[in-house]
């Protein structure tokens, strides 16, 4: 983020109350070794503190906050026959974006270091890390409480708060972003004044106002509201691309279609588009009727929101793909699995917190963690095959199958069903048994020994396992292999 207007910056930072961990004023401080170790400390308590960047003012009285100028010109000043800028990136680990800028305002000489904290690990100056405690700069070792914060704090970076642009107006903010989900989907009354919404915008991690009288959007702000999103090279591949095929393979495409708003403002748009299009089955309901997709839509929803939810947005150039075949749909997303896929059902891990937490508060998707539930349970309801979850090195696809009757199912495909079922019913604090996996598969009574194959067959291959070791065959129970 580079200082645009640094007489503005200064202005915003005199506004402070006092000094702060990311905060420090100095007036004539020309020792390099000096000020490296402040950079160090002012970084590594700006992650502490939650900010994005830290400042050290030259120019400044500490204490009374006086405009007085300075002597020093951080520009020119050397460390034995190298320049300052170039020795201090060398003498920082990690690399971290430092910014060295020396200005005039109102006929007073000014210098500033901006520092951006590290997202890897403590900052270090010539191999020693500080921290700002109280008002003093310390060496980090003699704190380790503080240390330890901050360990965890460097493995908190997310995507989503990283800037997209910066140095925008309003006007480009609202140009650039559309607002009207927040409301829209939320049921929030719109604020009348744009001051309002662009604080609302804030408030959420959509923008951060910048120091300097304009707004920083994020890649959270420009992912959930962009009304282009190729707008911002950080996120210009991650739009929905739906290609639907002629048949089950991928030799013939009927139509591909990318899209270029934002999640919040296209994803009801995108959903109404792919299910217009998805295949159907003529049924009669209530007598009616009716063209009914092959695929329920809130499976298909939650499916596709847990893509964008836990995609890689690291993975450069590729973003969620929703691919339609004649007998099944296939929605993938950059980055593999962060969960072994038999626990996709009970465990819990997001790539991207910040925007699964909204996505949920503006209802695009289930509360946390009960999205792939809600989706096994609607197959299950419509006895259709269960999905298939695919994790490799680099991607993650779930594949959603059309009707198939029990007889046309494969061995793989009913062990599957099988496990899963098994899943579930665990989930709601109960067993699986023979009479439960029939009425999942839609089978009569006189079928029991068929089911009773598929869960000998899954004990076998250790997918399942007897709720109790010493039960009997009649009203035998099972869960989970692993909830044994």
């Amino acid at each position: 983020m580079p200082i645009h207007d640094p007489c503005a910056l200064l202005n915003r930072l005199l506004q402070e109350p006092n000094e702060s961990a990311w905060l420090e004023f100095k007036v004539n401080n020309k020792d390099p070794r000096e000020i490296g170790e402040y950079v160090s400390a002012l970084a590594n308590s700006a992650m502490l503190a939650s900010r994005d960047r830290a400042f050290l003012v030259f120019g400044v009285e500490d204490h009374t906050k006086k405009r007085v100028g300075t002597e020093l010109r951080l520009q020119q000043l050397k460390q034995g026959n190298e320049d300052f800028t170039n020795w201090l990136s060398r003498m920082i680990e990690p690399r971290v974006l430092v910014e060295v800028l020396d200005f005039s305002c109102d006929g007073l000489a000014y210098s500033v270091i901006a520092i951006e904290p590290s997202y890897e690990r403590p900052v270090k100056f010539s191999g020693t890390e500080f921290v700002r405690i109280g008002e003093n700069k310390k060496k980090l070792a003699e704190f380790p409480e503080h240390e330890r914060a901050l360990w965890i704090a460097t493995g908190r970076r997310r995507f989503e708060t990283a800037v997209a642009t910066s140095n925008a107006s309003t006007e480009d903010v609202f140009a650039l972003l559309d607002p009207d989900p927040m409301f829209d989907l939320t049921g929030e009354p719109r604020p009348k004044s744009q001051e309002e919404v662009i604080r609302k915008m804030a408030d959420r991690g959509f923008v951060l106002d910048n120091l300097e009288g304009r707004f920083d959007i994020t890649n959270l702000g420009a992912i959930m509201l962009a009304r282009d999103v190729t707008a911002f090279p950080s996120i210009a591949g991650k739009a929905v691309r739906i290609v639907k095929y002629v048949g089950r393979d991928k030799s013939r495409s009927d139509f591909e279609q990318e899209g270029k708003k934002g999640y919040a403002v296209g994803f009801t748009g995108m959903m109404k588009f792919l299910m217009e299009r998805l295949p159907k089955d003529e049924r009669y309901i209530e007598g009616v009727r009716r063209m009914v997709p092959h695929f329920p839509e809130t499976a298909i929803r939650e499916v596709i929101a847990n893509a964008l939810i836990h995609q890689d947005f690291m993975a450069t150039g590729v973003g969620p793909v929703v691919e339609i075949y004649d007998n099944r749909v296939e929605i993938s997303n950059p980055g593999n699995s962060l969960i072994n896929t038999d626990r996709m059902l009970d465990e819990r891990r997001s790539r991207n917190e910040k925007l699964a937490a909204t996505m949920r508060s503006f209802g695009l998707c289930e509360e946390r963690g009960g999205g792939l539930d809600k989706t096994l349970i609607e197959i299950e309801a419509e006895h259709l095959p269960a999905p298939d979850f695919i994790s490799s090195e680099n991607s993650m696809r779930v594949v959603l199958f059309a009707p198939k009757s029990f007889s046309q199912m494969s061995k793989a495909e009913k062990m599957r069903a099988c496990f899963f079922h098994c899943v579930l019913r665990w989930l709601t604090h109960d067993y699986m048994s023979n009479a439960t996996l029939r009425e999942r598969f839609s089978l009569p009574a006189e079928e029991y020994q068929a089911v009773s194959t598929i869960i000998a067959e899954s004990i076998k291959l250790g997918r399942i396992a007897p709720a109790d070791p010493d039960q009997g065959r009649r009203n035998a129970r099972y869960v989970p292999y692993w909830a044994v």
